[in-house]
């Protein structure tokens, strides 16, 4: 065969060789149209797998004995994960001591030659499965934060975009520390948490989570959780307290062990539908005006709630004093046994912070009866900011209400609170010298206001609201 095209090149020195050989070269035509055919035949529909898993049917509340059931359900053929063959072999491990075959794999995934997944499996999927680097037995609990965050995190906040991740990042200088390990925020509200324990500590992070907690999550009859001990991972129901309780029943769902290649394949399984648990439960308990485990900046203070009751801090002026004063009155109102107030229980004046407790509902009367129950006597200790932003509702007791928020309260003599708002503020609180006239004053505008949204308030409250 005569070549077509002469490659002329040198191989050694040698004369005795010829100068120059033939490359003979066959070029093969390609069906160009049928490979186009081919590279689109492959769709990328992440976006569209991610949306049905985020938009899947909404669920009632399951009973707490089909939570385990619920969350190893394999997911129905139209919103598995679809993913190559190549994919799925990659996923696949032999290896005896973590062997993961094709059926573990099938619970999460689908075989397909014409859609993928990749991107979306890349960002939230294939890294916990293939990540086989386990931190050692002894290794400390910062060292699995790494596996934590991607085996739950991670694919949690692909879930549920509307979500907010909080970690507790000085679980080990606070003060009062009861703030979770981990929790997931929706709607100012945290349904899902986590407490963390490397594998050698001796700590117990099962009865943590319920000692951390207060429950004012009704009416839903529980949130979700989970604790771990390095690998092993247990979700949990926290369930309302009963019978006078005040620390919830953590009750144990199901359990994983993240140091095997199938068992993460379970757990991402698992996650996908403590998901739509998740989802349920929001609606439910409703949206809170502040947000739990999230800093509120409030003129120069910061709020946050926390598990059991609330942490303020001072951010300007003199701190320790200002902590001092909250010290003097509060000891004052417990001499005075005033009743209907919440109550500081630690300090640190170094750092300007106040643990107050306990935590409440911030909400309003819904009729005539909790109105009445709102409202109580003057005392010789002006609050001085009595209004439905410092009233909250107890936890355990819905015919029980508190005051809050004692920063401006004062005694006699006194000095004028020009930093008060005149809209919500008696105009006495703005002269020297005040007394009770301007907590009475407050209480009217309390009943003045709820009289628009409180149907039926009596004529004798009305008045009183409008003489005040």
């Amino acid at each position: 065969m005569q070549p077509g095209i002469e490659f002329k090149e040198y191989f050694d020195n040698d004369k005795k060789k010829p100068k120059r050989r033939c490359l003979h070269i066959f070029i093969v035509p390609a069906i160009v149209a049928d490979l186009e055919r081919k590279r689109k035949a492959v769709q990328d529909v992440g976006g569209e797998v991610l949306r049905k898993l985020i938009k899947r049917t909404r669920l009632t509340i399951p009973e707490i004995g089909s939570l385990s059931e619920l969350l190893d359900g394999e997911l129905s053929e139209d919103i598995k994960i679809p993913i190559s063959q190549n994919e799925i072999d990659l996923l696949q491990s032999k290896n005896v001591t973590d062997l993961c075959s094709l059926d573990d794999l099938r619970v999460l995934f689908r075989v397909s030659d014409t859609e993928s997944a990749t991107d979306f499996c890349i960002r939230a999927i294939f890294s916990p499965i293939l990540n086989d680097k386990i931190p050692p037995d002894d290794g400390t609990e910062y060292s699995f934060v790494g596996l934590w965050d991607n085996c739950i995190r991670n694919l949690l906040e692909y879930l549920i975009p509307d979500g907010v991740s909080i970690r507790n990042c000085s679980k080990f200088t606070s003060t009062r520390d009861d703030r979770p390990d981990y929790g997931l925020i929706l709607n100012n509200v945290c349904l899902f948490r986590g407490e963390e324990k490397s594998p050698t500590s001796t700590e117990d992070p099962k009865s943590e989570l319920g000692r951390k907690f207060l429950w004012t999550y009704d009416p839903a009859p529980y949130v979700l959780g989970y604790y771990t001990h390095g690998p092993q991972v247990t979700f949990v129901a926290i369930c309302r307290p009963v019978g006078g309780y005040a620390i919830p029943d953590v009750v144990d769902i199901v359990q994983s062990n993240l140091k095997f290649r199938s068992e993460r394949v379970r757990h991402l399984l698992r996650i996908i539908n403590l998901s739509c648990i998740i989802n349920a439960l929001q609606p439910v308990i409703g949206r809170r005006g502040i947000p739990e485990f999230k800093p509120v900046y409030r003129n120069d203070r910061m709020i946050e709630i926390r598990g059991t009751g609330v942490k303020k801090t001072y951010l300007f002026g003199n701190i320790q004093t200002r902590v001092q004063k909250l010290v003097n009155l509060y000891e004052k109102l417990v001499r005075k046994e005033v009743p209907n107030i919440d109550h500081l229980d630690c300090y640190n004046k170094e750092s300007g912070s106040v643990h107050l407790s306990p935590k409440g509902l911030q909400v309003v009367p819904n009729n005539q009866q909790e109105l009445l129950s709102v409202l109580h006597d003057d005392n010789d200790i002006y609050h001085r900011d009595i209004r439905w932003d410092n009233i909250i509702r107890r936890y355990d007791d819905p015919s029980k209400w508190f005051l809050i928020d004692w920063d401006d309260a004062t005694e006699y003599p006194n000095s004028p609170a020009m930093h008060l708002t005149t809209e919500e503020h008696a105009p006495e609180v703005f002269t020297r010298n005040h007394r009770g006239e301007v907590d009475i004053w407050s209480v009217g505008k309390l009943i003045k206001n709820a009289s628009t949204w409180i149907t039926n308030l009596s004529e004798k409250i009305t008045e009183f609201g409008i003489f005040c």
